[in-house]
């Protein structure tokens, strides 16, 4: 993909956010909703998730939610990242 839509990662900070396509799972008064190929930034590094902001909003007017659902479905890396470690390359 191209870099010209990459931007830098917003939680480990070192890697980029691509675009790309995976399926979005949550609970809706009761009932599972899960949405096949919904638009997502995936980061290269640390594989942090965050979909599409105007596809979301577009789902929750279709499911007529009134106020936004809290962020539970955001994945975490699983060791906590350690700044002493890591080297950035230079651009």
């Amino acid at each position: 993909m191209s870099d010209q839509f990459a931007y830098s990662c917003p939680y480990c900070q070192i890697g980029y956010c691509q675009p790309g396509q995976a399926t979005y799972v949550r609970m809706h008064d009761g009932m599972l909703v899960s949405i096949p190929d919904m638009p997502v930034w995936t980061c290269d590094i640390c594989g942090y998730q965050e979909f599409d902001q105007e596809a979301v909003a577009n789902l929750d007017t279709l499911l007529g939610v009134t106020e936004a659902a809290p962020d539970t479905q955001r994945p975490r890396p699983s060791e906590p990242f350690d700044t002493t470690t890591v080297r950035r390359a230079k651009p």
